[in-house]
């Protein structure tokens, strides 16, 4: 079995220190399972209201849970949490399936073998693919069909490992 070791877009910053402790990171806030609510930074409650399926251009629907502050008016700190509009409260958006691969994503790189094959590739895999994109200019295939496309990185690979018997030349 094969298991998948790449990360989400925002990944690396909810590792760093300046993330965690952000109190206005709705990932930070206090989540109440019972009464399916987080808890503000002002110590309001973030309530369930309904929920939306919103299609993308692609066709592609997800599943939203809208959660709506009880009452943003007057919160001394609405300025650093929200950018709604005077008279609007603060929503939250939350996709529960996201949430959860992200969450085995994050559970899978903690783990001691998982965590050390994904540094790895970080170096072996990935400088490879920034030189081709910054360099060479080698940022997406101009050809159709399984085979071209192979034909297609196979040259451009072949060219970054020519580069780098020249260099050692």
């Amino acid at each position: 079995m094969r298991t998948p070791l790449i990360t989400y877009g925002n990944y690396l910053n909810e590792q760093k220190r300046k993330y965690k402790k952000d109190p206005f990171k709705s990932g930070n806030w206090a989540y109440d399972e019972k009464s399916d609510a987080y808890t503000c930074p002002n110590g309001q409650q973030v309530k369930f209201k309904y929920y939306s399926n919103p299609t993308d251009k692609t066709g592609f629907q997800r599943t939203f849970k809208i959660y709506e502050c009880e009452n943003c008016t007057d919160c001394p700190l609405r300025k650093s949490c929200t950018n709604a509009q005077e008279g609007k409260k603060r929503k939250l958006m939350i996709n529960e399936k996201w949430e959860q691969q992200k969450e085995y994503i994050r559970a899978k790189l903690l783990e001691e073998k998982t965590g050390a094959i994904y540094r790895q590739r970080k170096i072996d895999v990935e400088p490879i693919f920034g030189f081709l994109k910054a360099n060479l200019g080698f940022t997406r295939f101009s050809v159709r069909g399984k085979s071209k496309v192979e034909n297609d990185i196979g040259l451009a690979l072949m060219a970054v490992n020519l580069r780098k018997y020249a260099a050692r030349s």
